[in-house]
């Protein structure tokens, strides 16, 4: 019906120029697999058009007059936007400042800066204020976090209950906000996709009516007074939000980005990117794409007396990586050339599938087929784009995987920062700031600014633990060393701790060699399959309870996003420098960076290990009132290359080389 619409709306006006009475009306639908093509032919007076076009309009009025209305409230609220609290921290003015003045000038900016000067308001404040000058029509706000989403979005709250009527989502995972068991988008399981076109002009209308900002609450009550879809009632209300919060995917991935239709709005665009030191690794996973053979097996089997054509389309694709296999040395990982094939074949696979989806909708192995479609649309979009910047390579073990792997996304993400007007990068970890702005797309008119710690350095003490080695060949003979510093480490002063490990086969081992010598121990061990409820409870029991020790792994989720004010948490210490294991990925990224800036290992290795060190010592000092310890022990800590990356609240540490300094130097802090 909306093509019939479109066409009768040029139809009328076509009669009206040329004074016509009547009109012959043709939709042309073009099959691209067959080939064939399906004409429907009406004809229509112009006293009929006129009807139809006015009913339309009338609708089109109503929601236009909403629009004009809602936009009118946020200019005229936002005249009167001020600083939303009564004084500034240190630093909070000349960031905003700093950002206002980079969004006039159509820059992009890079900002570290450390935890508790207030980046959040800091940040949107500038930018509201520039939205209600007219010089901005939308922000997205970006962050890897669903804590850091909660907090951009209060902080959106905060600036709507001083009066300014601006509209700001939160859009939440479709797994997450899905009403039903499984995310099966059709009528035939979903009883919220059954007429979803008929009903969900009401629900935007009442949404943008009733409401400025639309947290997943509010969204799940809309959609199911309506009956609709909560996601895509999610997407549609982001289309006339001013304020879009979400995680990086939604703007970056080309398989799910919002920037559909991504035009004229984009020059007016602002996109503000929080916790930007996860921003690498997440667009190399964006923009890397791979295939295995099984999984085409899997979903071809249980087709093939049903449905032919298809079970023979996955099949092609199976016996091209069956071919491709047999050239491959068997337990091996090697680089190839993309086959030219492979893509055509995909695309002619996804033709078929496509057909298929859209007649099979209700059978039970529409998921798995959905899957592998998109899967193989994912691998097509990511050859497409393949550069210099990419690499293709195979897996052959028990399975046979291809892949191809984006070893560096700077360009990429330079191609798309520069599709809107600015950009803003920022995080407490962004260091050392000329790693971040190569490998985050920056250029040297880009602007780059550090920002001091608020906090009293009284409050904070850093200690590098240099007597003991902690490279992967050392780990296990000095076990015993590592367990007397833990030990005398949480006796200092009781409170609760953190230990954060290299990996979680060192945690276990040191753990069971600590509980030999030490049975009476209530240890906590962070878990790999830990669910997220297993996680929020296993923080909590820092705020509820005193004598808290966990062991946990660098990079995980206790070593970042977790807010533990107080005493809630007031020590860590962490073991290593954090760099990950020799892998076959990161070795292509640091011969990549090798071509491109001569320092290799260092962005592919060192940088990205020493930030997962930064991200954990900065859960111990939260707020101004907050006092705490910080060990790094590995005596890689006394070289240079380490020492000078240490910002510049970390200045003031101290060096020791054996136990009896270390207890002697927190004993002392802690008086």
């Amino acid at each position: 019906m909306v093509h019939w619409g479109q066409a009768y709306l040029y139809a009328y006006m076509f009669l009206c120029l040329n004074d016509l009475s009547d009109m012959g009306i043709r939709l042309r639908y073009y099959n691209v697999e067959t080939f064939e093509t399906t004409v429907l032919t009406q004809v229509k007076g112009k006293e009929e058009l006129e009807q139809i076009t006015n009913e339309i309009l009338e609708k089109y009025h109503d929601w236009a007059k909403l629009l004009l209305q809602s936009d009118l409230l946020f200019v005229d609220s936002a005249k009167s936007l001020d600083f939303p609290y009564s004084s500034y921290r240190k630093g909070q003015r000349k960031m905003a400042v700093s950002v206002y003045e980079t969004i006039i000038k159509k820059k992009r900016i890079f900002l570290q800066a450390p935890t508790g000067i207030g980046k959040t308001i800091s940040i949107l404040y500038p930018a509201l204020k520039l939205m209600g000058q007219g010089e901005v029509e939308k922000i997205y706000y970006l962050t890897a976090r669903s804590s850091a989403k909660e907090v951009a979005f209060d902080t959106m709250r905060t600036i709507t209950d001083k009066g300014v009527r601006v509209k700001s989502i939160l859009i939440t995972a479709k797994e997450k906000i899905c009403f039903m068991d499984e995310c099966q988008c059709h009528k035939d399981y979903c009883p919220y996709a059954e007429n979803y076109f008929d009903k969900i002009n009401g629900a935007l209308y009442d949404a943008i009516q009733n409401y400025d900002l639309f947290s997943r609450e509010i969204i799940e009550n809309i959609a199911k007074k309506h009956q609709v879809c909560p996601f895509e009632l999610t997407l549609e209300i982001s289309l006339y939000s001013d304020v879009i919060i979400c995680d990086y995917n939604y703007f970056y991935d080309p398989r799910v980005s919002l920037r559909r239709g991504f035009g004229e709005e984009s020059v007016r665009t602002v996109v503000l990117v929080d916790e930007a030191h996860n921003l690498p690794d997440r667009a190399r996973e964006m923009y890397s794409a791979d295939l295995v053979r099984s999984e085409f097996l899997e979903v071809s089997r249980p087709l093939k007396d049903s449905w032919g054509k298809v079970y023979k389309s996955i099949r092609g694709i199976n016996k091209l990586l069956l071919d491709l296999s047999k050239e491959i040395d068997e337990d091996s990982t090697t680089i190839i050339e993309l086959p030219e094939s492979l893509s055509y074949k995909l695309r002619a696979m996804t033709n078929v599938l496509d057909d298929w989806l859209g007649k099979n909708k209700g059978n039970k192995h529409h998921k798995e087929v959905l899957d592998l479609y998109f899967r193989a649309w994912a691998f097509i979009s990511i050859s497409e784009r393949y550069t210099s910047d990419f690499c293709c390579y195979v897996e052959k073990g028990r399975d046979f995987r291809i892949k191809i792997y984006c070893m560096n996304p700077s360009n990429i993400l330079a191609e798309i920062h520069a599709s809107v007007l600015s950009v803003v990068l920022f995080s407490a970890t962004l260091i050392p700031l000329r790693y971040y702005t190569n490998v985050l797309g920056g250029t040297k008119e880009d602007h780059a600014s550090r920002f001091g710690s608020p906090f009293p350095k009284g409050n904070f003490k850093l200690l590098t633990h240099t007597g003991i080695s902690l490279r992967y060949g050392d780990r296990e003979r000095n076990i015993p060393k590592i367990c007397d510093l833990i030990k005398r480490f949480i006796e200092i002063k009781k409170g609760n701790y953190i230990i954060f490990f290299p990996s979680y086969s060192y945690m276990k081992d040191v753990y069971e060699y600590y509980s030999s010598l030490n049975e009476d121990n209530d240890f906590r061990l962070q878990r790999p399959d830990m669910k997220e409820s297993e996680s929020l409870e296993f923080i909590s029991a820092f705020n509820t309870e005193r004598g808290v020790v966990a062991f946990a792994v660098l990079g995980g989720t206790l070593s970042e996003g977790i807010d533990l004010t107080g005493d809630s948490l007031i020590g860590a210490m962490i073991l290593g420098v954090g760099i990950p294991r020799i892998n076959f990925q990161s070795d292509l990224s640091k011969v990549a960076y090798d071509k491109l800036y001569g320092r290799g290992y260092e962005f592919a290795y060192m940088y990205p290990g020493y930030n997962k060190v930064l991200q954990a010592s900065g859960r111990v000092i939260r707020t101004e009132q907050d006092k705490g310890c910080v060990v790094l022990v590995d005596n890689r800590w006394s070289q240079k290359r380490y020492q000078q990356l240490f910002p510049e609240s970390w200045q003031h540490w101290t060096q020791v080389d054996n136990l009896e300094d270390m207890v002697t130097e927190l004993s002392e802090f802690w008086k």
